[in-house]
């Protein structure tokens, strides 16, 4: 009986943890070249943020709780510049898919799930975390369940 409500702990916990907010490289290509660069490395010094705790735009209705991060490449006047973000995402809106909202045109979106997945913005990156993580919760619930049999 033990094993069975450990087991059913161990479950929610692992669902649990994907419905809280993420942690998300926050930067400029503008104010920080290394922000600019294709994949972002420890020694890049790029500030990490907690999503909880970011100010959503006003400018947008309908938004989500943030669960996920973003690169973007827009271009202007200025150049072509990369920023990285907690994503904050429209009720409705496909992956992949930004809104700016200063006047830039988007040349690229990539959105992922997971802490300081917006190192790079290749989608592979993003997968194999996914299934990392999926392969991992479902041995450890393995484990539980034979352990309660």
């Amino acid at each position: 009986m033990l094993q069975q409500v450990f087991g059913c702990l161990l479950i929610a916990m692992c669902l649990m943890h994907s419905a809280t907010a993420i942690k998300c490289y926050k930067c400029k290509s503008l104010t920080d070249p290394n922000c600019g660069k294709d994949v972002i490395d420890a020694t890049s010094n790029i500030r990490q943020v907690d999503c909880d705790f970011e100010i959503k735009p006003n400018t947008m209705d309908a938004l989500q709780a943030v669960t996920k991060c973003n690169k973007v490449v827009t271009s202007d006047r200025a150049g072509k510049i990369v920023s990285r973000d907690c994503h904050f995402e429209v009720i409705g809106q496909k992956d992949n898919e930004c809104s700016v909202t200063h006047s830039a045109q988007v040349e690229s979106c990539y959105t992922c799930k997971g802490d300081l997945c917006n190192a790079s913005g290749a989608a592979a990156t993003q997968g194999a975390a996914s299934f990392v993580a999926f392969s991992a919760a479902t041995l450890l619930t393995v484990f539980a369940v034979q352990l309660a049999v």
